[in-house]
């Protein structure tokens, strides 16, 4: 998972959802549980309510017509009643019972109770039941068994009714806890989206390091990348500062050997002047590619194209006794994800080779796709390389033509350049032009 608000997000999400859910089922369970007390606690009032109405008699036991609880006197209302005796044969039974045949329990004793669950007609009723002992003077006791039932739709209907509710507000509530999540979390990672703003205002150049307020938990990460940001800037600088120091050093050394080999006898000035030049070249080699940064952290980008013109304005008066025609093709103005020094360095080299080789045409192509980055692609309609000789032109001092004027670095400045930012040059014949294509490719273009 890449992203910490979207974690953060699922976290809550299922501590919100486990949370609430248990909390559903907590209430749920109470109130299932409170209801069916509640029912169990009108099913005995109605028991102590028809003992209240009830008279025993020599003749036998008598209810009244007009009954405490209106819906047993309702056939087929859901609330039914009976009085049996200690026999089990029944008594009474409630004008509700009409038609109905209800399995009550009998012949308890005094002061026992049952509670029980039956079934009749597919509906499912809670029955109650609960015998006494009644004296009458001058006859014995008498046991009797009061049975009350109550249908439990009523009941799973107001529990239905119940989750309904439940369920609507605590979905409320979960949007609400949710949204205010989203809100916390907006606010809380604030910083770091300040920190990513930071980093590509960096980026375009706009600003050297994050000088932003930022939090103590970012303070760590905010001063280690300004210490890193300060370190590459210092050591590319020194890097480059010794290598000019190191040029003006060996420059005069070198003039003077240069004199001294003038006047050296014939057979040793030829000696002589090739290991001059050979120092000079390897120096030369060495200095251009120290000097390429490679890939470094935050470094603006650089638009390819006003770099290849003014490279193309300074070689077109160089090799102006060829009068050699540069075309660039840059229709998507690409950008170089690196130093500039470096793209000036490696587009220099590039086009000075296709320049120096060319016969009348050299064309600069630059692309780029999301798999292999940015493409650097010259073409010229020179003598182009073999085959058999396309390795040996990438090391450092070797060229395809010795009557050419040349040190034989460039590619292989390139192709350092090109390996430090992890990207490769390849060499192949140009397909419109005739001549060599040396094509570059630089990751992250």
């Amino acid at each position: 998972m890449d992203s910490i608000r979207r974690r953060l997000l699922l976290a809550s999400l299922g501590v919100l959802a486990v949370f609430l859910g248990a909390t559903a089922v907590a209430l749920d369970r109470a109130y299932r549980d409170s209801a069916e007390g509640a029912l169990r606690a009108r099913l005995k009032t109605d028991i102590f309510a028809l003992l209240s109405v009830a008279e025993l008699r020599p003749e036998g036991l008598e209810l009244p017509v007009d009954l405490p609880e209106s819906r047993l006197e309702i056939p087929g209302s859901g609330r039914y009643a009976a009085v049996s005796d200690a026999d089990g044969k029944v008594l009474w039974s409630s004008p509700s019972l009409l038609g109905l045949n209800l399995p009550f329990v009998r012949g308890l004793a005094p002061g026992r109770e049952s509670w029980s669950r039956v079934q009749v007609d597919g509906e499912q009723l809670l029955a109650y039941s609960y015998g006494i002992g009644w004296e009458v003077q001058g006859a014995p006791a008498r046991q009797f068994t009061f049975s009350v039932a109550a249908r439990l739709d009523e009941l799973a209907a107001e529990i239905g009714q119940f989750e309904t509710t439940l369920m609507l507000w605590l979905g409320g509530a979960a949007a609400l806890l949710l949204l205010t999540q989203m809100l916390i979390l907006h606010w809380g990672l604030r910083p770091l989206r300040e920190v990513a703003a930071d980093l590509k205002v960096i980026e375009r150049g706009e600003r050297d390091d994050l000088g932003g307020r930022y939090p103590r938990e970012l303070a760590p990460l905010t001063d280690g990348l300004n210490t890193l940001l300060r370190h590459e800037r210092a050591q590319l600088l020194r890097q480059r500062n010794a290598l000019a120091d190191l040029a003006h050093s060996i420059k005069t050394p070198l003039a003077v050997l240069r004199n001294a080999a003038a006047d050296a006898p014939p057979t040793q000035r030829q000696q002589l002047t090739a290991a001059i030049d050979s120092i000079d070249a390897s120096l030369a080699y060495q200095a251009r590619r120290a000097a390429a940064s490679g890939r470094t952290t935050l470094t603006t980008p650089v638009a390819v194209g006003p770099t290849a013109t003014r490279i193309m304005a300074s070689l077109d008066k160089v090799y102006a006794e060829k009068g050699v025609s540069a075309e660039l093709d840059d229709p998507r103005r690409n950008v170089f994800a690196g130093d500039e020094g470096d793209l000036y360095e490696l587009l220099g080299c590039l086009l000075d080779n296709a320049y120096k080789w060319c016969e009348h045409r050299v064309v600069l192509s630059v692309a780029s796709s999301a798999t292999q980055g940015l493409i650097l692609t010259v073409d010229d309609d020179g003598p182009g390389v073999p085959p058999p000789a396309r390795e040996a032109v990438l090391e450092r001092g070797s060229r395809a033509d010795r009557r050419v004027a040349g040190q034989g670095i460039g590619l292989a400045v390139v192709r350092d350049i090109a390996t430090a930012y992890g990207g490769r040059l390849e060499i192949d014949d140009a397909p419109r032009l005739g001549g060599a294509r040396i094509s570059v490719y630089l990751p992250g273009g």
